[in-house]
């Protein structure tokens, strides 16, 4: 009983301990519960965002609590750190201000710890706070320097005069940082970049301004302005060592034979040069430039024997030059341009044997060298070849890849047939091919003596090439011909088998002249070389005293009296000297224009440096003569009469030729055209007819219709820096055309009208473009009538079909063809039954749309030396097209009656031919036509052109275009049905 008792007293005991136990689990369960709750109350971070002028933080996440667990919220402040900050609770969330504004340029950002506290005053977990300060625009730049002063020298382009600096106390980069400056007063010369550099857009002038004052702001990235600072920067007048009193222009009249002071008030300004008097050496050169002058200089040759001797072969006016392209002048300078070319009548030289007689040729040409493609095409001055049966060159001078070269043949009945002897001289010179006029002389006394004389100085070769320069290549004699004469041509060589003219020179000719059974002496070679115009050295001048003659100085000339040369010790020499220097031009008519005078001066000193003085450009400019009271002026100028003269006596008329239409393909108008290439223009006077040498015009200009339009059109003058430098013509080009002021010769009028090029870069808006050209002379008192060119594009379009040549006695010798094929008709012109296919390769083309014009300007007519004959007027032509049209309706009634009656042949049937756009079909089963074959070029030439000989034959098809072929119509049997 005991026991039992015992035992149910220890039952009770574990049972009420492990009931203890359990509730003592129960309450640490619930502690930890509890205490979960509470950590999870804050996250972990939270990012806020405060401007300065503001106080209230912009917090993410919001601080969200439950205001029933929550009373309130605490800042963990840490030592040294002050927390301008505080934060409420207001409906369920933590409110975070500042105590204060902040001021970011200060402190840009804080870090500190919060705790929300329980209502029972237990605290929360912490979560950590960052706050970043929002910065404002609240300063604006200031500069480092209140202002800025600084010097540079007058006359000199700076790359940095000085930098100015701005700062901004604002603290981010959009607000704090300079981005720009900028000079209010735009009217100065200065720049400044972002960096505040400032410089010069010019050179200064003390003259002008001693001193430029420049108010200059900066801005921030945000771009708000500072106040403005000055600058000043003062400049120093520099010294310039220079000649003062030379004038820009130099007047001189015509005709007056006296010689002219060129720098009357010349005055050398030294400065301050480190340079003792008795050690300076004055170094000075005066050049005449006259390269624009065809030979280069004014010549006089009427007191030279040989003009009285020599047969001119290309005479200005005569009936066999008159169609080459010109400009007129003292001496008209010929145009050729490897296609052109005259042959010499036969009573000029009448088939002379250059082999067995002394001869000289005299000729002044200027090479256009990069105008040539292939340079070892043979370009010839003078040519005497075979006139008929065979190609054999005889004499020949010609230009070839930069040598000029003598051919000479012996006959037959010279001699030995199997001897060599010298056939051909090559000179190789740079003057061929500097672009710049010659004078060329070839004395040819026999086959073992030639020489040959360059402006007017013999040809000497140097020691390294004695035996190479020239070059003599020696050949047989020609082959026996009889009766067989030459034929002498200019510009090109006559090819009798091709009946053509071939081997063409591209460049200007002024001249060329033989003489016969006799050579030039050297006194006639040197006086058709020299000079009419010259400067005048100081030693030279008719006014000279010898009272002044300066001592020491050293006075040279050229041989051409072009330069001179002075070598003065002391400023007041050089002035002297300089002083003395005139211009004399001793021809009757001068030519009237402008001519360039540079001078260089350099100054040495006995220590070997020296300074080069600024070169002086200046003019002379050759007037018309000035007529006195009741003296009429018969060239290019008005008349003064007294009152009982006429006033129409002589008058004056300009007239322009040339052609009035041009047609030109997609390809040329895109690359440009030289729309006025062909013109021609001539003052004439009612008394005194053509006058020629003072012609000159005061303005021209050129109307285009309908307007350019400049976003594809435009117009330019080709070699425009060449031009004006020699020129006083003032060009205005814009879209309604050019406008060209200034009096100046009718041939630099010309030159400048020849060299406007025309581009379209979009050529299909346009058919065709109008361009009026009209001068007036002696301040519009004369004006030329109205010159009209109609530029025409031209559309590829059509297929080409291929053609063949008829002969010259065809009927229809107008029309060539009118093709028949399925889809369209394409018209062919007749170019005559002498053709060159090279030439003809840009004239003979298929178009789509061709408008053809007849006009009564000048244009090459066909005879022995014409390349390409013209093609006829445009009313034969349509005249033609009507009766095919005529033809083609009643071919289609007449098929159409024949189906009708003939029922039982409707498989035969065929329809009725329709006019399309792209042509007409033809019914074409009553039609033939016959065709010639193709003729050739094949010929045979001498053994001297055989190295060059070339095919003259080429594909008639070409960049889309076709050549005009000829074909003959057979009509028998239209209407045998």
């Amino acid at each position: 009983m005991t026991v039992h008792k015992c035992l149910g007293c220890i039952y009770i005991a574990v049972m009420l301990s492990a009931h203890l136990a359990a509730g003592i689990v129960t309450s640490s369960e619930n502690d930890d519960e509890y205490l979960t709750q509470k950590e999870i109350i804050l996250e972990k971070s939270y990012h806020g965002l405060i401007r300065e002028n503001e106080t209230l933080v912009e917090i993410t996440p919001l601080i969200k609590v439950d205001e029933e667990k929550i009373c309130n919220f605490h800042i963990l402040k840490k030592p040294y750190h002050e927390i301008p900050f505080e934060i409420e609770l207001a409906n369920n969330l933590g409110i975070l201000k500042a105590r204060r504004t902040l001021n970011c340029e200060k402190r840009k950002s804080y870090h500190f710890e919060i705790v929300a506290v329980y209502c029972d005053g237990t605290p929360s977990n912490t979560a950590n706070v960052h706050i970043t300060v929002i910065d404002i625009n609240e300063y604006a730049p200031t500069f480092l320097e209140p202002s800025y002063v600084t010097e540079v020298d007058e006359g000199r382009l700076y790359n940095e005069i000085l930098r100015v600096e701005a700062t901004d106390k604002d603290c981010t980069p959009l607000f704090g940082d300079v981005c720009k400056y900028e000079i209010l007063n735009n009217d100065e010369p200065f720049s400044i970049d972002n960096e505040g550099s400032i410089k010069n857009t010019e050179p200064l002038s003390h003259k002008a301004s001693h001193n430029h004052i420049l108010s200059v702001v900066a801005y921030d990235c945000a771009m708000k302005e500072s106040a403005a600072i000055m600058v000043s920067i003062k400049v120093r007048r520099v010294c310039e060592t220079k000649f003062l009193g030379m004038p820009e222009r130099i007047d001189y009249t015509s005709g007056s034979t006296e010689s002219l002071q060129l720098f009357p008030n010349a005055r050398l300004d030294l400065c301050d040069i480190s340079c003792k008097s008795e050690d300076l050496s004055i170094h000075a050169s005066i050049a005449l430039k006259t390269k624009h002058i065809s030979f280069g200089c004014d010549r006089d040759i009427s007191n030279c024997t040989s003009s009285q001797k020599m047969k001119d072969l290309l005479p200005h006016g005569a009936e066999w030059t008159k169609e080459l392209s010109y400009d007129e002048g003292v001496e008209p300078i010929f145009h050729f341009d490897g296609s052109t070319g005259v042959v010499v009548p036969d009573t000029v030289v009448d088939h002379y044997d250059f082999s067995t007689r002394a001869f000289s040729i005299l000729t002044m040409f200027r090479h256009n060298s990069q105008g040539v493609t292939n340079k070892h095409v043979k370009e010839h001055i003078v040519c005497s070849a075979d006139d008929h049966k065979m190609n054999r060159h005889h004499m020949a001078l010609f230009v070839r890849n930069c040598r000029l070269i003598l051919l000479l043949r012996k006959n037959f009945n010279e001699g030995d047939l199997n001897i060599f002897s010298p056939a051909e001289w090559r000179w190789k010179i740079p003057e061929v091919c500097d672009n710049e006029w010659h004078h060329y002389v070839v004395n040819v006394e026999d086959p073992a003596k030639v020489d040959l004389f360059i402006d007017g100085v013999r040809f000497e070769n140097s020691i390294e090439d004695r035996h190479s320069n020239p070059e003599v290549i020696d050949d047989w004699p020609l082959h026996a011909a009889h009766g067989v004469n030459t034929s002498l041509a200019i510009g090109a060589c006559y090819q009798s088998l091709e009946n053509r003219l071939k081997h063409g020179f591209n460049g200007d000719i002024s001249e060329v002249k033989v003489t016969l059974n006799g050579v030039l002496t050297t006194e006639d070679i040197k006086c058709g070389t020299t000079c009419a115009e010259h400067l005048l050295s100081p030693n030279q001048s008719p006014t000279k005293n010898k009272n002044t003659d300066s001592v020491g100085a050293q006075i040279q000339s050229n041989i051409q009296l072009n330069e001179i040369y002075i070598e003065a010790q002391t400023k007041h020499d050089i002035e002297q000297l300089m002083r003395k220097i005139q211009y004399i031009n001793i021809k009757q008519n001068p030519t009237v224009g402008r001519r360039n005078i540079e001078v260089r001066t350099a100054l040495t000193c006995s220590n070997a440096s020296s300074l080069r003085l600024p070169p002086i450009e200046t003019y002379i400019m050759v007037n018309e003569p000035v007529a006195p009271l009741g003296i009429d002026i018969d060239v290019g100028s008005a008349s003064l009469e007294t009152s009982d003269q006429d006033p129409q006596s002589d008058s004056i008329k300009i007239t322009i030729s040339g052609t009035s239409n041009k047609l030109v393909s997609y390809q040329e108008i895109k690359l440009g055209v030289h729309i006025l290439d062909k013109i021609y223009i001539d003052s004439l006077s009612k008394n005194s007819g053509k006058m020629e040498g003072k012609n000159y015009l005061d303005s021209c200009s050129v109307v285009v219709f309908p307007s350019l339009n400049p976003d594809h059109e435009d117009i330019q003058i080709d070699g425009d820096e060449s031009l004006s430098s020699s020129m006083d013509i003032k060009t205005n080009i814009n879209k309604d055309g050019v406008e060209m002021i200034g009096k100046d010769t009718i041939l630099n009028y010309l030159n400048v009208l020849r060299s406007l090029v025309y581009s379209n870069k979009k050529p299909a808006y346009y058919l065709n473009r109008v361009f009026k050209l009209s001068c007036a002379q002696l301040s519009s008192q004369y004006k030329s009538a109205e010159y009209t060119l109609t530029l025409t594009v031209l559309h590829p379009k059509q297929t080409l079909f291929k053609s063949t040549n008829i002969p010259p006695s065809s009927s229809l010798s107008n029309v060539n063809a009118i093709g028949n094929t399925n889809t369209e008709t394409t018209y062919h012109l007749n170019t005559g039954s002498i053709s060159d296919n090279d030439n003809q390769a840009t004239d003979s083309k298929v178009y789509s749309y061709s408008q053809l014009h007849t006009n009564d300007v000048q244009e090459p007519k066909s005879h022995v030396h014409s390349f390409v004959h013209k093609a006829e007027g445009s009313h034969l032509t349509m005249l033609i097209v009507l009766v095919s049209v005529f033809l083609a309706v009643l071919l289609c009634g007449v098929s159409i009656a024949r189906l009708k009656n003939n029922q039982k042949y409707t498989d035969r049937h065929q329809p009725c031919p329709k006019i399309v756009d792209d042509g007409l079909v033809w019914d074409d089963s009553a039609l033939t036509i016959t065709i010639n074959p193709m003729q050739t070029d094949a010929v045979s030439e001498d053994s001297s052109e055989s190295e060059n000989s070339d095919s003259e034959d080429e594909e008639a098809l070409k960049d889309g275009f076709a050549h005009i072929n000829q074909l003959e119509w057979d009509n028998t049997n239209i209407f045998q049905q």
